[in-house]
Formats: C-alpha cells, structure tokens, sequence
C-alpha cells in the first residue's frame, strides 16, 4: 500500500511539473512572437504599434538619455529615435525567462542599430537589451526596458 501510494504522489508530482513547463513554454513562444511583432513595427516606424507593447506603469531605459516613464514619455523618446536621420533598429531575444507564478519574465536579446554619422554615413552600432514582461488583464507587457550599445 505504502509503494502504491508514493508511485501515485510521484505520478502527480510528475503530472504538475509537466504542466508547468508546458505552460512556461507556452508564454516563452508568447513573448518570443511579441518580440518578432515588436521589431517589425520598430522597423516600419510605426510609433502606435511600437508603443503599444509597453504596459501600465512602464519605463524606459536608453543608453545616453533620461529614463522615460509613462505613455507620453515613452511615446515621445520613440518619436524622437525615429526621427533621427538613418535610424533602423532590428531586435531578437537570445534568452527567455518566464517565472513559476507565470505573470513575470525577462528576455535579454542583441539588436542592430543603424543611424546616419555626423558627416550622414549609415552608421550601425551592436548592442544589447533586457526586457521585463508582466502579465497585465491576461496579455504580457513590457514594463522595463533597458538597451545599450556595445561600444
């Protein structure tokens, strides 16, 4: 009786862990597409959809600039990289991290950021970035960003 009963606690144990990592990997794909929907709308200076992936409460972080918080700062740091003269930026996680209680992740990813020099040559500077999901209303939000170049 005692065996039976430490295979079936074993077989439950089992049965949740999997469960759980389905559905961290489930939010892992989640964040993963976000990324991908992201960079695009970066990439087609589309501010709308670029500020949209951002949450309640959120802010960002870029290299050689104050921290922006809000939806208006937020909404005017990306206005102003876009329109910065040769600006493309492209973007993609290497690395997702989604919590056990599953309404917190982090994803660290490289981008390429291209801008014209001071003489109006392309320019394109490697760089780095991490990013903190949260689940708000069901839906993952960032609501930290932080990037920087790797010169």
């Amino acid at each position: 009786m005692k065996t039976r009963c430490s295979v079936v606690v074993c077989f439950l144990l089992s049965a949740a862990m999997l469960a759980q990592s389905a559905k961290q990997n489930k939010d892992e794909t989640a964040i993963k597409n976000l990324d991908q929907q992201w960079s695009e709308a970066v990439q087609a200076k589309d501010l709308d959809k670029s500020v949209s992936f951002y949450g309640k409460g959120a802010s960002v972080f870029p290299f050689n600039a104050p921290i922006a918080s809000g939806p208006e700062n937020i909404r005017q740091l990306w206005q102003h990289l876009f329109g910065a003269p040769g600006f493309h930026l492209e973007f993609s996680p290497t690395k997702i991290e989604v919590s056990k209680s599953g309404d917190m992740a982090y994803d660290i990813g490289t981008f390429e950021l291209t801008m014209n020099d001071a003489q109006g040559n392309p320019t394109t500077t490697p760089g780095k970035y991490v990013v903190v999901w949260r689940k708000q209303n069901g839906q993952w939000k960032a609501v930290a960003d932080i990037f920087n170049i790797d010169k």
